[in-house]
């Protein structure tokens, strides 16, 4: 399941005007078996980065057509303006998709789905404050947003205050306890306060984490049921596709970095959060915070 943290579409007249070109016919895609690998560290295996797709680039010359040529009004503008936004944050050109949500706020300043995206930009730039805030108004405007508690969660996580972390996590795994990523993430900010109790609480919950069948396969690596060497064999074996592999990599990565930070395998975590930069998978979440990761360990291993 793709964690995209949740950006926004646009409106269905929009959506119609801005028809993406199909892809042309491709041969069918091998996707290497882990028993390719072998004689291989499993943990080692590299999958190609993902190139950029030329439908998003397709999509991102026509929406560009139209706010120069169309006659919209301001909320039209604003809307196709973060749509734009997202296309440009998922070819990877964050820059261009901050400039677009912002002038998408100065047309609708009432836009939850903008300051959802800005929260989350501010929040992988270690501007925790702004963050907040942009994530306090997104509840202000539309307190049943899906995403929200988790991005703030996010935000408060990264900034040390695990405490409210813990509690937006929790807002979040309650609305669906079915859902492992959910129950990840609350774990996460519950092993900053007391490991062991976390650890006997993912215990009692990885079970019932059953919605997605590779999450709770890295539930199942987290709690020790697998080795990591299992769980890169799992996602390899899978894989629908080279893509799809490219996306489970990219998670299992970071979560076999995350293992290996709690333990102080801090070189071993750098080398896996490397490894998630390196699929492009922008959209993650865990792409998105493998760098903050990873100047967190830097940090750690410069002081004193």
């Amino acid at each position: 399941m793709i964690r995209t943290l949740s950006f926004g579409g646009i409106a269905l007249f929009l959506l119609s005007a801005c028809t993406v070109t199909p892809d042309a016919p491709t041969e069918p895609e091998v996707v290497e078996s882990a028993h390719d690998y072998h004689g291989s560290e499993p943990q080692l295996f590299l999958v190609e980065p993902l190139a950029a797709d030329q439908n998003l680039e397709i999509e991102l010359l026509q929406l560009t057509e139209l706010l120069y040529k169309a006659d919209l009004d301001d909320e039209q503008r604003a809307q196709l303006l973060h749509h734009r936004a997202m296309t440009f944050d998922y070819l990877g050109l964050p820059t261009l998709a901050l400039v677009d949500i912002n002038q998408a706020l100065e047309l609708k300043p009432a836009m939850a789905e903008a300051y959802h995206s800005l929260g989350i930009y501010y929040s992988q730039a270690g501007e925790y404050q702004a963050a907040f805030e942009a994530f306090d108004s997104v509840i202000e405007l539309q307190s049943d947003h899906e995403y929200v508690y988790l991005n703030r969660g996010l935000a408060a996580y990264y900034n040390g205050q695990f405490e409210l972390a813990l509690s937006d996590f929790a807002d979040y795994y309650f609305q669906n306890p079915a859902d492992p990523f959910r129950v990840i993430w609350y774990y996460f900010a519950a092993w900053e306060i007391n490991p062991g109790r976390a650890f006997e609480q993912l215990n009692e919950q990885w079970e019932a984490a059953n919605a997605d069948p590779w999450g709770q396969k890295i539930l199942e690596f987290l709690v020790g049921e697998i080795d990591s060497d299992t769980l890169i064999m799992y996602a390899f074996e899978n894989a629908e596709d080279r893509r799809m592999l490219t996306y489970q990599l990219c998670e299992a990565y970071f979560y076999m970095g995350k293992v290996a930070a709690m333990n102080g395998q801090h070189y071993q975590a750098m080398n896996y959060f490397k490894l998630t930069l390196a699929t492009n998978v922008y959209p993650y979440l865990e792409h998105r915070y493998a760098r903050t990761e990873l100047n967190n360990i830097r940090d750690l291993l410069r002081s004193p």
